[in-house]
């Protein structure tokens, strides 16, 4: 299902939940800016380091996922849900002694700085994940963009049109996929 019918088959089910509220909606214009204006730095640790150290590199920059990289260049994504999922309670031996890339997501999804919000968040929707690595034209990480960035945006700046969404959607189209 694309992306205009989800959107489209959630607002029918809304006005006929809401007949009497006019409906709201952010129109494509909206949300088609660019990807630099809510971009965070890239947290980044070479694929030689060790799970360990990605991990406190993780904790000590407070984000949910960190790029790998070789010579600069972008070779994985490894984040909290990689952690609960693939090590925690699992034996797997030595932390300060596995490498990264036995548990990081090679050649992860990715996008450009000129790239849209709506792109993110269609790509982000579809592949079920929650951190999407911005790149530029060699594959080196010029940034981050993570679903916490994607709701501080849509909070700040359509505050109304958040306030007023249903309680519950009925679509489970947008629900994520464990992962990073």
């Amino acid at each position: 299902m694309l992306y205009q019918e989800i959107v489209e088959e959630e607002m029918a089910i809304m006005d006929e939940e809401n007949p009497d509220e006019p409906s709201k909606t952010l129109s494509p214009g909206e949300i088609h800016v660019p990807l630099h204006s809510l971009m965070h730095p890239p947290v980044t640790v070479d694929s030689g380091a060790s799970t360990q150290e990605a991990i406190d590199r993780m904790l000590d920059n407070k984000v949910g996922a960190i790029l790998i990289v070789s010579d600069g260049i972008l070779k994985g994504i490894f984040g909290e849900r990689d952690v609960l999922l693939k090590i925690l309670n699992k034996t797997v031996g030595d932390l300060t002694q596995i490498p990264i890339e036995q548990f990081m997501k090679a050649d992860p999804q990715t996008a450009y700085v000129e790239d849209s919000l709506d792109m993110a968040i269609l790509s982000m929707a579809q592949g079920g994940y929650r951190h999407i690595p911005i790149v530029n034209e060699q594959n080196q990480p010029v940034g981050m963009v993570s679903i916490r960035h994607i709701i501080s945006y849509l909070v700040e700046h359509f505050p109304q049109e958040v306030l007023t969404l249903p309680p519950k959607p009925d679509n489970d189209a947008m629900q994520a996929r464990e992962g990073a």
